[in-house]
């Protein structure tokens, strides 16, 4: 019967072509929606819970935590390391990483940090940076593999396309692949950005106005406090409080928690999820018709055939068995090749969900996501059982 099957799909190329994209499209767009938005959701969340408050420049609240938590946009500027120093001998502070973003090497964003940035984080080669040392770098795991950089090279990064640092960096470890931007980044001791800065100032002394406001300043303060209420309150006393930098200059600065600002980025992915989803069905319904008028007229053309079958005594429920099969092996081979299709479609999509500060991981599957399959199965193959039902019920011979 399977053979027999398998022929009659043959002979009616046309129909089993166009049954199958229309599978391959629902469910490939069904999956391919649901993974994406709970990737870019789960990479959100995750990362926000490691903060209890983050202090920077005054400016946009959205800019400032997709900065420091997901090294997208551009810093919105400085604030003198002073707030650093504060911050370290307030009693409601349990710890404060200093963060500064500064030039690039190869197009990946160098991040100025402490070790206790990446405590969360594997070393797959190496080590870490020492907290102490200068012109150290760990690489994400992206960094490392794209750039074909190993433990032990030297790397130069740049302030921009046209302007590469002389000052060479020692790569002295890689991180393991977390499937999130920190693969994406070079992180090094905050001491080195000013040094590089610091170096290429006494070589270059044009340069000198551009990268002064680098030295002994950081983009962002990031806060873990003793509990949450400790956060509140520190968001309060800093947001708009007003500071002097070195140069005397007035600096307002701005206090954020993570939690809150993502909450209403994630509002705006929700919001985008759900019409998606709106898309999806309605996909689904017409590809539904689709699929029920082309198997109607594939069950109409074969009532000769079902006639001469039924002659030679084949019994009805053999001949619907039949074309269930048939319908379930275009329905099945259909579902895998749109699970794959949408596997491929998200490396695609990777680069959109990067700007967000997500990497998005292909091997990563939801168990949603068979049942979406799973779904779509059972109603390509329903209209099938259900015409074959109807000329059961329609056939005048005795089984």
């Amino acid at each position: 019967m399977l053979s027999f099957a398998l022929k009659n799909m043959a002979i009616k190329k046309v129909q089993v072509i166009l049954v199958a994209v229309s599978i391959i499209i629902s469910a490939g767009v069904a999956v391919l929606a649901y993974n994406t938005a709970n990737q870019v959701r789960d990479g959100i969340t995750g990362t926000a819970g490691w903060y209890s408050a983050i202090i920077g420049p005054a400016g946009s609240k959205t800019q400032l935590a997709m900065n420091t938590m997901y090294f997208t946009d551009e810093p919105l500027g400085t604030i003198p390391y002073s707030v650093v120093s504060e911050l370290q001998r307030d009693s409601r502070v349990k710890r404060v990483i200093p963060y500064a973003m500064a030039d690039n090497y190869n197009g990946y964003r160098v991040v100025g940090t402490e070790p206790a940035f990446l405590e969360s984080k594997e070393i797959a080669e190496g080590r870490m940076f020492d907290y102490a040392a200068e012109y150290e770098v760990v690489l994400g795991a992206s960094v490392a593999k794209v750039c074909d950089v190993s433990v032990g090279d030297d790397i130069f990064t740049s302030h921009s396309a046209s302007e590469q640092h002389t000052q060479p960096l020692k790569v002295v470890g890689i991180l393991k692949e977390s499937h999130s931007a920190y693969d994406r980044v070079v992180f090094t001791q905050l001491k080195t950005i000013w040094a590089v800065h610091e170096h290429e100032e006494e070589h270059e002394e044009e340069e000198e106005h551009e990268h002064e406001h680098m030295e002994n300043s950081v983009c962002a303060a990031i806060v873990s406090t003793e509990n949450p209420s400790f956060a509140m309150t520190l968001v309060s006393d800093y947001g708009g409080k007003i500071i002097a930098d070195e140069d005397g200059d007035s600096v307002t600065l701005q206090a954020i928690e993570p939690m809150e600002t993502v909450r209403g980025i994630l509002e705006e992915i929700d919001s985008t999820k759900y019409i998606v989803y709106v898309l999806c069905a309605i996909i689904l319904i017409m590809n539904v018709i689709v699929i029920s008028i082309i198997t109607l007229l594939n069950m109409y053309n074969s009532a000769k055939e079902i006639s001469l079958m039924r002659l030679i005594g084949i019994s009805m429920k053999k001949i619907n068995l039949l074309y269930i099969l048939q319908n379930g092996i275009i329905g099945l081979v259909s579902v895998l090749l749109a699970f794959a299709v949408s596997k491929i479609c998200l490396r695609f999509m990777d680069t959109y969900a990067s700007s967000m500060g997500v990497v998005l991981n292909t091997a990563k599957v939801y168990p949603m996501e068979w049942v979406i399959l799973a779904l779509v199965f059972a109603i390509a193959v329903l209209p099938t059982i259900i015409c074959t039902f109807v000329m059961a019920r329609r056939d005048s011979i005795s089984e």
